[in-house]
């Protein structure tokens, strides 16, 4: 497992290699953890796997870079390859393919930091509320709401990750999590030629407390199925698919959703390349819901990586 480096997302990447570590030991694997820095390379000469699995993620990181030196190594890897990674791990270039292809997503704008600091930018375009993200970050780093013109010095802090970075229309509502999940391979459980969509999931909402504010990382709520109508549930799935499709990802993602509280209708904010495998998170929650258990899709992941993308090293 790769995981750690410099990125603001290191220590969820060693937490998320420990994770993967528990049931590839369980299934008999034998792994080690191999830290991202200026000795990964000799290192992984050295040890030559038969497979790196993935955990780093953000900027320099999970956004290409490493699977880059993997496909130029000839070392299969876990998840979606360069090309996705790379489009996946830039919100602004994910927001401009959503838009392209008709996928509903919050209204947005892109900010430079000059035009910020000019005051060239109309914020009533989008109105407030509004997110401010940093488009290479995740697990909550370089994210602010800002309510009304009072807050937007907060903006600040966003630019300290990224120049320029992306405004975005907030919605009110919940948040909903649905991971996806190719099932070919050795170990598969189907043929199917698209992946599984797991039952979109999400931390048990209190009252109404997610309407008014972002659902950041570190939540202490319960991971819990969202009771959607069929009708929802299928559109949320499908919407899902075509956001996995068109940012070319493969063997497993994530796309978070936000379900507006006013037209009922879900927005994607963005797709993960390398989500959260945390066994009490959504990805595994998901799973479960599908009838997937834990060790069974960590091990699937494994196969399918070997046999599609050690195909070609």
């Amino acid at each position: 497992t790769i995981h750690g480096g410099t990125s603001t997302e290191q220590a969820m990447s060693t937490a998320n290699a420990g994770y993967v570590e528990a049931p590839l030991n369980r299934r008999g694997y034998k792994t080690l953890m191999v830290n991202y820095n200026r000795d990964m390379i000799e290192n992984l000469r050295s040890i030559a796997p038969d497979l790196a699995w993935i955990c780093v993620q953000g900027k320099g990181h999970g956004d290409g870079t490493v699977q880059a030196i993997l496909d130029f190594m000839k070392i299969p890897y876990t998840g979606s390859g360069a090309l996705a990674a790379q489009i996946i791990n830039d919100k602004i270039l994910c927001k401009e393919l959503f838009s392209a292809s008709g996928i509903r997503t919050p209204a947005w704008r892109v900010l430079s930091l000059k035009d910020y600091h000019a005051g060239n930018f109309d914020f009533s375009s989008i109105g407030y509320p509004l997110v401010a993200k940093a488009p290479t970050q995740g697990y909550s780093f370089g994210i602010e709401l800002i309510e009304s013109p009072q807050d937007l010095p907060k903006i600040e802090t966003v630019f300290a990750f990224d120049d320029p970075i992306l405004i975005e229309e907030f919605i009110p509502g919940h948040n909903a999590m649905v991971g996806l999940f190719e099932q070919g391979g050795k170990a598969g459980l189907s043929e199917n030629s698209q992946p599984l969509v797991f039952p979109p999931v999400g931390h048990a909402i209190d009252g109404d407390r997610e309407n008014h504010t972002l659902v950041k990382a570190g939540s202490t709520a319960p991971i819990v199925p969202r009771g959607y109508s069929e009708s929802l549930t299928s559109e949320i799935k499908s919407i899902a698919l075509k956001a996995f499709a068109v940012t070319r990802a493969s063997t497993y993602a994530r796309v978070d959703f936000r379900i507006s509280s006013e037209d009922g209708l879900p927005y994607v904010l963005e797709i993960n390349a390398v989500p959260g495998l945390k066994p009490s998170g959504y990805f595994a929650k998901g799973a479960e819901l599908s009838s997937i258990d834990y060790d069974t899709a960590i091990d699937t992941i494994v196969h399918n990586s070997i046999n599609d993308r050690g195909k070609n090293v």
